[in-house]
């Protein structure tokens, strides 16, 4: 079966390779816009099902993954961070605090079947000193990244602990994504037996 990843981030690739071993990546471009009031969990399915279904609309027989990752504490948001000084100010907030995490997931199948769900994680910093900070935005790692850091690599370095899957953190939870593609393998496999 084929799979493609609605993305075009190499984190939710390293991840997804976990599981599916060929699969490719389609990146959609949307406008990720957090409506008013929108719960962040809501927000983050309602975009990755908006990716999902962009990229499922140019192809056919095809299992369609997107994604969308929100960073937040309390109602203030940390989106994909555009540049360093940016980077600098949300590090420098997030130091020695917890935040939360949540990535929502759309899993799309060529039978118009369509798996929705978010999950969520919660992130305690260890308390960053300016050259710390400076040190990490030096790597670069920071671009693109909800909360100005990459929990698998260098940026885990940053960070005190996980409460919750760090697949979530890192932009693609695997737990409940696992069985969902291992169910759709077992469908193909046995209607090829029955063909």
């Amino acid at each position: 079966m084929k799979i493609i990843l609605a993305s075009g981030s190499h984190r939710r690739k390293r991840l997804l390779s976990k599981l599916a071993g060929k699969f490719s990546m389609k990146e959609a471009k949307i406008v990720e816009r957090i409506l008013p009031g929108e719960p962040f969990a809501s927000a983050a399915v309602r975009l990755a099902e908006m990716k999902a279904r962009k990229v499922a609309g140019t192809e056919s027989g095809a299992i369609v993954i997107g994604a969308d990752t929100i960073a937040y504490l309390g109602r203030r948001i940390f989106r994909k961070t555009e540049n360093e000084r940016e980077a600098r100010k949300i590090l420098s907030f997030l130091s020695g605090k917890t935040h939360h995490v949540v990535t929502g997931v759309c899993v799309l199948f060529p039978d118009a079947a369509c798996v929705k769900y978010s999950v969520g994680a919660a992130v305690r910093m260890k308390r960053l000193e300016a050259k710390t900070i400076n040190g990490y935005l030096k790597t670069g790692e920071w671009g693109g990244r909800a909360g100005s850091y990459d929990v698998s690599g260098k940026g885990s370095k940053l960070v005190e602990c996980v409460r919750g899957e760090r697949e979530t953190v890192a932009g693609l939870p695997l737990r409940r994504l696992r069985p969902l593609l291992s169910a759709s393998s077992r469908r193909k496999n046995n209607r090829l037996r029955r063909e």
